[in-house]
């Protein structure tokens, strides 16, 4: 009888050992995030997904504003990885997201095809240039920035004209690579991307807002924990590491 009741408790005990090592279910979360974060976003996912092993990650790539629409209008999005401190502000304004965490900063640059000579005088580059390509300040940060700039540099007026607006970054980068600009503003993470454009011109940061990238989990998602442990993942040590690989400065 003893031993029956002895057998018994160590039955219940491995049972209990076992319940505590059960595998988590598997989750898939939905981040959307800025154009400009494109490539880190492609090494960040293997080496996540491999240290947690029951999430797999979505992303797809948009412009910041584009972005804080979608998020408005209820699109399943958990996440949100944005180049605005304005827009990342709207959302948390309006209660879809309780806050934010700044996870990296940029440099706004003006780049033209690789085998321009430039003059030395972003000015008179701009004067001559027959086609200026730039974010739809609307929703596109860098556009916005550039448009910061040029206005503060009272460019605006001769250039408006011969303005393109891209829809993202990447979209400004092509317009270059292509000829089909002069002359682009993009993050000088994108300029690094690229052997058909190079950066003529950096762009003061006293000349247009600070440029940051900021993290935030959308309140009614279904994956807050997850979510949330992701954002904190990209403070952490590993995907700073991909994002200084990149360009991308710390947090202001």
């Amino acid at each position: 009888m003893k031993m029956w009741i002895k057998s018994g408790l160590i039955f219940a005990g491995v049972l209990l050992v076992l319940a505590g090592c059960g595998t988590q279910e598997p989750q898939t979360i939905h981040i959307s995030v800025a154009a400009s974060l494109k490539d880190v976003m492609d090494d960040v996912k293997p080496l996540y997904e491999k240290e947690h092993d029951h999430v797999t990650l979505e992303f797809d790539f948009a412009g910041s504003g584009q972005i804080r629409e979608r998020v408005e209008n209820g699109a399943p999005i958990d996440g949100v990885l944005l180049a605005s401190v304005a827009d990342t502000d709207k959302l948390m304004a309006k209660k879809w997201i309780d806050g934010k965490q700044e996870i990296a900063s940029n440099t706004l640059v003006a780049v033209m095809p690789s085998k321009t000579v430039p003059s030395g005088d972003i000015e008179s580059e701009l004067a001559k240039a027959r086609v200026i390509a730039i974010g739809d300040p609307a929703s596109v940060p860098a556009g916005k920035y550039a448009e910061e700039f040029l206005t503060k540099e009272k460019l605006m007026a001769s250039v408006k004209s011969r303005l393109v607006k891209a829809s993202d970054v990447r979209q400004v980068l092509a317009y270059v690579e292509s000829g089909n600009a002069d002359i682009g503003f993009v993050y000088q993470t994108d300029a690094m991307i690229s052997n058909k454009v190079q950066t003529a011109y950096k762009i003061s940061n006293e000349l247009h807002s600070p440029i940051g990238y900021y993290a935030a989990t959308v309140k009614d998602t279904d994956a807050v924990d997850e979510t949330s442990q992701f954002m904190d993942y990209m403070k952490g040590t590993q995907a700073q590491k991909i994002l200084k690989k990149y360009g991308f400065g710390g947090a202001n």
